[in-house]
């Protein structure tokens, strides 16, 4: 069972996980959910519950419960409980996140089909030069998605032989 004290924050960690922060964000994700994301990947255990999470980072209630409630829609997030512990504990959700990861790697594909359109409608353009521009987006696409593809393959049958 976790131990419901609170611990002044360590100013290291509190450094590293808006470092990881602001990583998150270039990533597109919004501020507290990369603080979030970021907190619980470095939490020790890795779960914490909602006060826990909402002490460190020094925010609000409503602003924690957004980031958690969208991190769990995401899958990238889920919840554990206790026997005789009402709350709940937040943490990670390591398989939800790679086969989000594999899923969100396999649609950069999606771009290529919707170019080739674009580029279909844009046959009678005069602007060859910006019509080639798209033609090579398209090939490098196509270059990377079958990359990726091959790659996540043999990744899933290393899983399978470990």
């Amino acid at each position: 069972m976790p131990d419901p004290e609170k611990t002044t924050p360590n100013p290291r960690l509190q450094a590293k996980v808006e470092q990881l922060g602001i990583a998150f964000e270039r990533l597109g994700y919004s501020p507290m959910n990369a603080r979030v994301m970021g907190f619980l990947l470095l939490a020790d255990p890795p779960y914490k519950d909602f006060y826990e999470i909402r002490d460190f980072l020094s925010a609000s209630k409503s602003s924690i419960s957004n980031a958690l409630n969208y991190l769990m829609n995401e899958g990238a997030v889920d919840y554990l409980t206790f026997s005789g512990d009402r709350r709940r504990y937040f943490r990670l959700n390591p398989d939800n996140w790679l086969q989000n990861l594999k899923q969100q790697t396999l649609r950069m594909g999606q771009m290529r089909v919707i170019l080739e359109d674009v580029l279909e409608e844009r046959s009678e353009s005069e602007y060859l030069e910006f019509n080639e521009g798209l033609q090579e987006i398209i090939e490098f696409q196509d270059f990377i998605a079958k990359g990726i593809e091959l790659m996540i393959r043999k990744w899933e049958e290393r899983e399978d032989k470990v």
